[in-house]
Formats: structure tokens, sequence, C-alpha cells
């Protein structure tokens, strides 16, 4: 009641003010025009601009025809940069008879600043009352406006009339000067102009010409002095300050044009060139992300020129964000020369978005013979093999073998070779060692792939040599005691190692190499006391706490270590390996809490180790943190668009939230960029998922006959036939399904079928065994206790209590536990919970039901009524709930009504029709 009173006021309040409103503005009105212009000087005089320009047109609209409100309105917006509104009253003023020679002067200011130069063309600079002094200023700016309109002969007779004038004003000298520009002799234009500068150092034409000439000459420093003086002096003149920042991106003066371009930026936050400008600062500091969001709004709003493409993809590369890069890129990439750096982003953002056959046709315009050029022809060779494109990678090998002319790239073309299967890939390899046989490098890239090729005596023959060549390095002797142990000649190895000890470097490998033996050889003991003797002194060391760990937890003693890594991380609390270290040691003990706790602190960036988001990733899924898993995936995704494992947990998420509409499109995301079987697998599942077949069976029936086999597929494969309404032939795969993964989704799946087959009996005794065996899947149980009220209310009550103890707030537990307690008697305990799903869903008609025949079986009547009330008969969907409504009406003799409510519904069910037959029979209607 307060509430409706309080705004019954409000609205009579506004009334009356409305009406004051009115009386006053009505008062206003019998003044005179002088009283309005002398209010509107006096606002003016305070700097009240809005209040005098409203006085001054109270007084135009007293008088229209009064030359003078008319001019000192002009003149008002004229100061205040409204040049257009300017123009309109000044003209006015001029045609009402307000003296030329105060006008005109006025007029052709606001002209000069709006650009008006048609309209400047035509002034009369000579109007009657003019002062040479203003003649001089006047014809100026007609001179400037008769050349911007390229009427050379009119400016030429317009100069000559006006270098007549007898004044010594600077805009006399400024019209001198003219007499060099329509000469295209700027250079003496410009010794005149730096003569008048001394005379007026701060006459904004002066300056603006001055800056003008001093970037025809190309002396853009001396400009930029200038424009810095004038966007001083003249803050408000926004063009000049475009043409300032112009300039200074010109000279690369980014630090002095960031400010302007900022503050400009306030006034029009889309605007093309500021963003283009804005864009190519932020990438100069490095702030590749802003720059790119910058660039993309200046190609938005129509500047999309080249420079603008090449900065918002040199940007989006920096940051790795492939797929913006290969956008803009691309749009350059025809007119690019071959050797320009921008074809190598494009072919690497190509190649990191698995678009490999696009890297190779950028690649083949490259025609340079740098050297640099090597690793990116072997990356594109690495992804089109990994992709199976064999002859674009051996194309990409052949131009990389053209450039490959340093050892590392020798050893990086053998590697890729020897992938080829190409036997040039080991001389190629030989050839890096013989160019640098001092190379570790290149020797053990020597050794490895010998080791990779099975080839055990060649490395140990390299090793050999290696050794020879360099006897003073440890290094090689540690590879032969290494190869020695995979011979299990340990005696050998033994041997090596003691000699290893006593050479320079390496120290750590030897060590290691050591503790392996003792490790291969069964001496945990020995093993233990090699590692630990070494942290003694390499405490944080990060291989030798794993090797430690690898001892230990064999041993089942592995928390000594971790003890250990704690007391180092407490010690380095920067140290993201040890800390990774730490946090994989607990995931493996299966302290899953710890290592999300010890992950947390790392937000993760492109310099975090990837080891950080898979690890993180997985222990926030097992700990059922899905909004951090969430937030986690999403950064992954964001820093690496195609990074399989941040899509395989972003889909996992997805699947968890049954948000498959999403997750099909992350899958088709990923496979319109590169293949890949796995994430087919998936998309066929989410396809299954939204009851699409025809296109999930595609995928299937292109899948391998392995991939077929698996238990997931089956799965999927079990999912589509029940879509297909063939569920004799889905059992099986669901089954084999559910053995394998029996989690809630293969469990109803299976359920389903077995109901769709009417293996009624059999689909109980599954779920009863599935609920039996995980407790804690309450989707199953809720199945089960529904099962259970036509079979044993009995149990079923007693499964929707250990339900209720695991989810308090579950409303369709509360609801049916109520109603089974009703049917057992215990109404205290039926009340008690239908009062608590009610206060869930106050509106739910079942809730409303519940509670109501609790309080008939009460004896409270009425209270039941009163529920019953309370909801609309409309949201009453069950025909059981809307009788008992019936009924109770019927019970307190409100025939009208019940008879009104019983013909606006149509009962369609035998149960309902059989009450029907005995209200007709009780009560007569």
């Amino acid at each position: 009641m307060n509430r409706k009173s309080s705004r019954r006021f409000l609205k009579r309040s506004s009334v009356a003010v409305m009406l004051l409103s009115s009386l006053v503005m009505a008062g206003c009105t019998e003044k005179s025009m002088e009283e309005h212009l002398e209010d509107a000087r006096a606002y003016a005089q305070s700097q009240q601009v809005d209040a005098a320009i409203v006085e001054y047109k109270n007084a135009i609209q007293l008088q229209p025809d009064a030359a003078l409100p008319r001019f000192e309105l002009g003149k008002m917006y004229l100061q205040n940069n409204n040049f257009t509104a300017a123009e309109k009253e000044l003209n006015r003023a001029l045609e009402l008879g307000h003296p030329a020679n105060e006008v005109i002067p006025l007029l052709s200011m606001s002209y000069q600043q709006s650009g008006a130069e048609t309209a400047l063309a035509g002034v009369d600079y000579r109007a009657q009352g003019m002062t040479a002094v203003e003649s001089a200023e006047v014809g100026f700016y007609k001179l400037q406006a008769l050349v911007q309109l390229e009427k050379s002969d009119e400016a030429r007779a317009l100069l000559n009339d006006l270098m007549t004038l007898d004044t010594s004003t600077v805009y006399k000298g400024l019209i001198d000067s003219y007499q060099y520009i329509l000469n295209d002799n700027y250079a003496a234009a410009l010794s005149a102009t730096e003569a008048l500068r001394e005379q007026a150092p701060q006459n904004k034409d002066l300056l603006l010409q001055l800056a003008r000439l001093y970037l025809l000459q190309n002396q853009q420093e001396k400009a930029i002095e200038v424009y810095d003086n004038y966007v001083s002096a003249y803050p408000d003149d926004v063009q000049s300050k475009f043409a300032f920042v112009a300039l200074l991106v010109e000279q690369k003066e980014l630090d002095k044009a960031e400010p302007i371009v900022d503050e400009l930026l306030k006034i029009n936050e889309n605007h093309p060139l500021l963003n283009t400008f804005k864009g190519i600062i932020e990438s100069a500091n490095g702030n590749y992300q802003n720059a790119l969001e910058r660039l993309e709004i200046a190609i938005m709003n129509g500047k999309s020129d080249q420079v603008v493409r090449l900065v918002a993809g040199f940007s989006a590369y920096q940051i790795q964000d492939f797929e913006a890069a290969q956008r803009h890129l691309s749009m350059v990439a025809s007119s690019l020369p071959a050797n320009h750096p921008g074809l190598r982003m494009l072919a690497d953002s190509m190649l990191q978005l698995g678009e490999s056959d696009g890297a190779l046709d950028v690649l083949n315009r490259v025609s340079s013979q740098s050297d640099t050029d090597a690793a990116l022809f072997s990356k594109a060779s690495y992804q089109l093999l990994k992709e199976g494109n064999v002859a674009g990678a051996r194309e990409m090998v052949e131009k990389s073998e053209a450039v490959s002319n340093s050892p590392e790239d020798l050893a990086r073309l053998g590697v890729l070779q020897l992938s080829l299967n190409d036997v040039d890939g080991l001389v190629n390899i030989e050839e890096a060692v013989k160019q640098a046989p001092e190379s570790p490098s290149t020797q053990n890239t020597l050794i490895r792939a010998y080791l990779a090729t099975g080839q055990l005596e060649k490395a140990k023959e390299a090793a050999n040599e290696w050794r020879e060549q360099s006897p003073q390095f440890a290094l090689p002797v540690v590879y032969l005691a290494n190869i020695a142990t995979a011979e299990k000649d340990y005696d050998a190895a033994e041997g090596y190692l003691a000699k290893a000890v006593a050479l320079e470097g390496s120290q750590d490998e030897v060590v290691f190499a050591r503790t392996k033996l003792h490790i291969v050889k069964e001496e945990q003991d020995k093993a233990l006391a090699v590692i630990k003797q070494f942290l003694n002194d390499n405490p944080e060391s990060i291989q030798a706490i794993t090797y430690w760990y690898a001892i230990e937890a064999s041993n089942d003693n592995s928390e000594v270590v971790i003890k250990h890594a704690t007391k180092q991380l407490d010690k380095d609390q920067d140290n993201i390996m040890l800390r990774l270290l730490l946090a994989r040691m607990h995931s493996l003990n299966g302290d899953l809490e710890e290592t999300v706790s010890l992950l947390s602190s790392i937000e993760g960036d492109r310099s975090t180790p990837m080891a950080f988001w898979r690890l993180k990733g997985q222990a926030l899924v097992a700990t059922n943190k899905v909004e951090q898993a969430k937030a986690l995936f999403e950064r992954w995704l964001e820093l690496y668009p195609r990074d399989k494992n941040a899509v395989l947990g972003t889909l996992l998420i997805l699947d968890a939230e049954n948000n498959f509409k999403e997750g099909l499109a992350l899958t088709e995301k990923f496979l319109d960029k590169r293949t890949d079987p796995q994430i087919s697998l998936l998309k066929a599942y989410f396809l299954s998922k939204m009851g699409r077949t025809a296109p999930a069976w595609e995928i299937i029936n292109n899948a391998s006959d392995e991939a077929k086999e698996l238990p997931f597929v089956r799965g999927i494969i079990a999912r589509l036939y029940v879509f297909d309404k063939k569920p004799e032939k889905a059992l099986d795969h669901a089954m084999a399904a559910y053995e394998t993964v029996q989690n809630d989704d293969n469990a109803l799946l299976v359920l389903a079928i077995l109901d769709m087959t009417d293996k009624k009996d059999e689909a109980y005794a599954f779920i009863s065994e599935h609920v039996e065996k995980y407790p804690n899947d309450i989707r199953s149980a809720m199945l089960l206790a529904e099962r259970q009220i036509v079979k044993d209310q009995a149990k079923a009550s007693q499964t929707y209590e250990t339900i209720l103890q695991k989810t308090p707030e579950n409303f369709v537990v509360l609801n049916n536990l109520a109603y089974l307690k009703l049917q057992e008697g215990d109404l205290n305990r039926a009340e008690t919970l239908a009062k608590r799903a009610l206060a869930i869903q106050p509106d739910q008609a079942d809730a409303v039901d519940t509670l109501a025949q609790v309080h008939v079986a009460q004896g409270d009547k009425e209270e039941a009524l009163s529920l019953y009330e309370s909801i609309a008969t409309e949201t009453i969907r069950s025909e059981e709930v809307y009788l008992n409504y019936v009924e109770l009406l019927l019970q307190f003799d409100k025939d009208t009504l019940a008879r009104r409510l019983l013909s606006s519904r149509e009962f369609k069910q035998a149960a309902s029709q059989s009450r029907l037959e005995g209200f007709k029979q009780s009560y007569g209607i």
C-alpha cells in the first residue's frame, strides 16, 4: 500500500513541476529582446555557454529580423567551434544589415575552419568599413581557398590586389609569400614564411603554412617542431592534429604520436585511420594483442590497405594467433615480393593451422637462397610428412637441401630425410659432423640417429671418433657407456663411466648414466646412493629428483622425495619446472587436490611449458572442478587454438555440460584445418548425441576396422542404432561400451535398449546392480527409484533417502519421497519433505498436490484447498492432480467451480475417466 501511495504522490509532484515550469517559462517570455541580450552576454561572460545560447535564441524569437542577436550568437558558435551553426547565423546577420566589416572577418574564419572553400572564394574581402588589417586576413583566407580550388588565374589576380594593401600585419607577409607558392618556388616561400615567425610566433595560419612548407622541402623534423607548437597552442584543431599524428607515425616518433592518437580516439573510437595509427604504435611497442584488435577495427571500418594487413598479420603472428595471421597476410600475399618476410610468416601460420598444402604453395614462392629459410622448409616438410603428404614433404626437403649449409641445418635435414626413409639423411648428418666435429649438437644428432635406426655398431664407432676428436670431453664416453648398457655389457659400461668421471663436462650425465646402469642391473640401493649423493650438491636438480622418485616409488617410499621437492620449492617459488615436477609426483600419488593447489598460482601464457596445461587440465577434470577446468581449457585454446590436447579437454567439458552443439562445432573447426581420426570419431559421438545419424554413420563406416572395435566407438554405434529404431542391434555394442567404462551415460544407454526390447526384468536387475556398485551415480539411482515405486515402495523410499543425503536440494527426490512417506502413513516426515520441495519450486503443481494431500490426510482440508487455489489451473498438467483439486472443491460444496473446471478439460486416461464416473455417483454432477 505504501509503495502505491508513494508512486501516486510522485506522479502528482511531476505534474506540479511541469505546471510550475510552464508558468516560469511564460514569465520569461515577457522580457524584452534587449533584456535577453543582456542576460545572454552575462551568461557568456561567466562561461555558461548553453544558457547564453538559449537567451540569444529567445531574443531572436522575439525579433527574428534583428541582426545583432544573430551576430552575437554566430560569434559565440565560432568561439565554441560550431562552424556550421556560426556560418548560418553570421550570414543571416549580414543579410539583415549588420555591418559587413564586423561580420565578414568572422564569417571567413568560420569558412576557413570548416573547409568551405567555395563559400570562402566568394567573400568580399574589401567590404565597406573593413580595415586594411581585416582585409588582409580575409583576403588571405580567400587566396588559400582559390588555390585549394585550383583556380590559379583568380588566385593570381587576387594576389596582385592584396599585395597593394597598406599594412604590416602578418597576414600581409603571408600574402606576399604566396607569390612564391603560386610559382612552386617552395624554398623561397619557406624563407619568407620563416622570416615572419618572429613577428607572430603563435599565429595559427603562419604555423600551419610553415609546417606544410617544411614537409614540401622534406624537412620533417622541423615540421614536427612546428606542428608540436601549433597543437599546443590550438588544441581544438582536430584536423591539424590528424596531420601531425600522421607525420609522427611516418617518422616513427611513436612515443609522441601515441597520446595524441589516444586523445583523438576519445572523439571517435572507430575511426579507421586512428585505429591504424594506434595499431602500428601498439605493435611497435610489443603489445601485439592490442595492435591486432585496433587494426581489425580499422579494417572493419574500411581501412584495409597493404600496410594495415601486413602489420595486423605480423602482430597476430607474434602472439601465435595463426588464424588471424593467415587471414590478414593471405590478403596481401599476392602482391608481396618473393623474398618478403610476410610470406614466411604466412607459410608458418598455415603450418601451425595444419594447412600444409597451402603452406607448400606459399613456400614455393620463396625464391631467396638465404640459409635462414632452411629451418622453415624443414618445418614444412615435417608437417607435410605428419599429415601423410610424402610428396610435398620431399619437395620441401629438396628446397631445404638447397639452402642447408651450416652443420645445424644439415643435421636437421638429415633427421628429416631419415623420417622419409631417405638414407641420404645419415649422409647429411655425417657431413654435419665433418664440418663441425667439435660441435656436441651435431655429434649428438649423429649418434642418436644411429641409435634410432638400430645401428649400435655405427653409434659406437661415431662415439669413439668423437672421443678421439675431443679426448678431453666426457660426453662421448657417456654415450659409449649407455651403448654398453643397452648391449648388457655391464663391465664395459662400468669401465667407460669410470673414465668419464675424470674428463671435462657432462658430469651430470655421468651420474645419470651410472644411475640407469644400476637400475638396469636391479641394484636399487646403489642407484639410490648415487642419486642421493648427487642431490647433496644439487638439491634442486629436476632430473635427479625424477630418478630419485622413480626409485623410491618402486619401494612405496615416494613421500620422502615429495618432502625434499617441497622444501626446494619453498626456497625458490618461481622455479616452474620444479613446481610442475612436484605437482606431477602428487598426481602420480593420487593427491590431485594438492596437484591443483600447486598449479593454481600459474595463470599460463605462451612461455609456460605445455606440461602445465595437460597436468592441470587432467587434475581439474579428475577433481570435478568444472568451472576452473572450463576456464583453463578456454585459455589454452585461446593461446593454442589447434592444440589437440586443449581441444580434447574442451570437448570433455562440453560433453559433461551436454553442450553437444558446441562440441560438434569445435570438432568441425579442428577438422577444417587438419585430419585426425580421433577427433573425427568424437565428431561422430556428438552427432550421435544430437540424433544426426546419417553423418555419424558416414564417419563410422569410413573408420578402420580396429577403430570400430573400440568400446567408445561401439557406444556410438549403439546410440545410432537406438536412433534408427534398431535396438536389437544395439545391445551388444552398448554392453561392450559399458563393460569398459561403467559411467552413467553408458549405463542409461544399456537401460534404454533393454526397455526398448521389452526386457523389463533384465533392465531392473541391471540398473539395480549398477547403482549398488556406483552409489554416487545420482542419475541412475533416481531411475532405479522410479522403477522401485512400482515394484517395491519400501526400497524406493530407501533409495530416495540415500540420494537425498548426497543431494539435499533435489526437488524430484524431495517430492517423490514425500509422496512415499504419505503412502506409508508417516505424515510428519511427508509434510517436512513436501514443504522443502515446495520451497524450491513454489509454483510446481505436483509439489502443491503432494503437500495438499498430506494436509488432507492430516484432516486439514481447508489448508489443502488453499494450496490448490494458489496455483493456476492451466499449469496443472497431471490429470490426477487436477482431479484431486476438483474432488476437494466438491467436498467443500463448490459445485459450480468444480463443474467449470471439469468442462474446461478433456480427460484421456482411463483412471481419470473412472474417477469422473465416481464423482457423478457421489456428488451428482
